[in-house]
């Protein structure tokens, strides 16, 4: 083989997404082939620069551009002259109002949103390796129907798949994804109908997997992505009492532990195709809501099932991306030990909708880039963000920007890794500074306030431990604190009212 045909053929191994240690042994088989070497082993390979080029070319594409959009949360009835009290919809005991035409902080995202925030992602982000889509395309509204249900997710679906045409889309459901919200079961009417809609993106041999339960798997390179249906474990679930399997609903960790296993064993006995890293992602994560204290999210059981699967079977585990907060924050996920084996990560919204919830509050509409790599690992994370006031005032010249890099603004050398995120969260618990950066961040910029007492703790403790009672544990320290503070208030206003009483 001549110097350009090597080239080229190696050059034509970099489009097909193999695994780092794949390419070395492609390689190496190459260059034996190429070099024809003789049975006395004495002849020697001839010099070529190209040789030194592919490898360095071989070993440079194990990086993967990944987009994540989260949590559209489309409203089609919002309007411009709507009550911003009442979802900025008209109706007819609110007074009128002046809204922006691409939303209100009080209120979901109106379709220009959603479209204008698409259009930015495709300009920013061209050519995404991949698009992770972790759900809640349905408004925080009650009484809808099926047809609303439908009629939402085929915008969502027809706005997304347009402006990416040619690049591979793996979408997941969100709690409001449903009729009514909040009722993930089993064999569902929304999976068969979401089937049509995303069948082209899916496997079909992850069918009858996703008609059951909502979730499948996809092979990216020498690795699985496991797209799961995390709704089912939510706390306020209506369908719960209807499961035939509590422990297991719709089977999905018998599904879990099962790809688990089998990249565990490829990595004790690896064989070629198999997959030696899984990756997780789906739009509710284990854990607690870092801006409510005492806010948790799975049931109880479902919370340590989840992450013990996470502790057994850490070394095969990779990325681990979610939606649902709104909120830009992450969680280490720690062993009976107390040392982290995990981490995960939350991405803000393109919903700027203010939660009521205490201690939350809106965000600005973002979306995420990851430069990720194949093992879990991440060269950078870049966080992009429009300042909805400003686009409302001057469409015309607002467009998103880059909120932050994740390594530029946490001083980060090296890569974000496990290690990386665990010196993360010590520097944030001890350098006021760097817990400013966070909270910044943490709404998108939304009007960043340092949260005090147990709203501290409700940050601090989520960031550190997934597992309740650890969470729990954590947070009554700052409850006690909070209380000797109310406490102390007490006793000097009571001195103050003995004093004018004996004075």
């Amino acid at each position: 083989m001549d110097a350009k045909n090597f080239l080229l053929h190696c050059m034509s191994l970099t489009s097909v997404t193999v695994s780092i240690f794949e390419r070395a042994r492609l390689l190496c088989n190459i260059l034996i082939r190429s070099w024809n070497v003789d049975e006395s082993m004495k002849k020697k390979p001839e010099k070529d620069g190209s040789m030194l080029l592919l490898f360095a070319l071989l070993l440079g594409v194990d990086a993967i551009k990944i987009l994540q959009l989260a949590d559209f949360h489309l409203d089609v009835d919002y309007s411009v002259t709507g009550d911003a009290k009442q979802m900025c919809h008209n109706v007819s005991s609110g007074a009128p109002g002046k809204l922006g035409k691409y939303g209100d902080y009080m209120c979901d995202a109106p379709e220009p949103l959603v479209v204008f925030a698409l259009r930015e992602a495709k300009r920013l982000v061209p050519d995404p390796d991949l698009v992770i889509w972790t759900g809640d395309n349905i408004p925080h509204i009650d009484n809808y129907d099926w047809n609303y249900v439908n009629n939402v997710m085929n915008i969502t679906t027809t706005a997304l798949f347009n402006q990416f045409p040619n690049t591979t889309i793996l979408p997941t459901f969100g709690n409001h994804d449903y009729s009514p919200a909040n009722a993930f079961d089993r064999n569902s009417v929304l999976y068969k109908a979401c089937w049509e809609l995303w069948k082209k993106q899916i496997d079909p041999s992850e069918k009858d997997r996703f008609l059951l339960g909502g979730y499948y798997k996809h092979r990216l390179g020498n690795t699985t992505v496991l797209m799961l249906n995390t709704n089912l474990y939510y706390r306020p679930n209506k369908a719960y009492d209807n499961f035939t399997n509590k422990e297991d609903p719709a089977d999905q960790f018998a599904f879990m532990q099962s790809e688990l296993e089998t990249a565990s064993k490829c990595r004790k006995q690896p064989s070629p195709g198999c997959s030696q890293t899984v990756h997780i992602v789906a739009h509710i994560a284990p854990g607690a809501f870092e801006r409510t204290p005492n806010f948790t999210w799975f049931r109880d059981p479902y919370n340590e099932k989840f992450l013990k699967l996470t502790v057994d079977y850490a070394d095969v585990i990779g990325m681990m991306i979610f939606g649902h907060h709104h909120t830009d924050t992450f969680h280490l996920v720690k062993d009976a030990n107390g040392t982290a084996v995990q981490f995960v990560l939350m991405s803000p919204a393109v919903t700027p909708w203010f939660s009521s919830l205490n201690g939350a509050g809106a965000n600005n509409p973002a979306f995420r880039l990851y430069d990720a790599n194949y093992d879990g690992t991440f060269n950078d994370i870049t966080t992009y963000y429009v300042n909805l006031t400003e686009l409302n005032a001057s469409p015309s010249n607002t467009s998103f920007l880059s909120e932050y890099s994740f390594k530029g603004a946490y001083n980060i050398k090296g890569l974000i890794n496990l290690s990386a995120m665990v010196d993360l969260v010590e520097r944030i618990k001890k350098d006021r500074a760097v817990l400013s950066t966070y909270i910044s961040y943490n709404s998108v910029l939304w009007d960043p306030k340092m949260p005090v007492d147990i709203y501290l703790g409700g940050q601090l403790c989520s960031m550190e431990f997934a597992d309740y009672p650890r969470y729990y544990s954590c947070l009554a320290q700052y409850n006690s604190s909070a209380l000797h503070g109310f406490y102390m208030v007490m006793v000097v206003l009571l001195a103050v009212w003995l004093s004018d009483l004996l004075s």
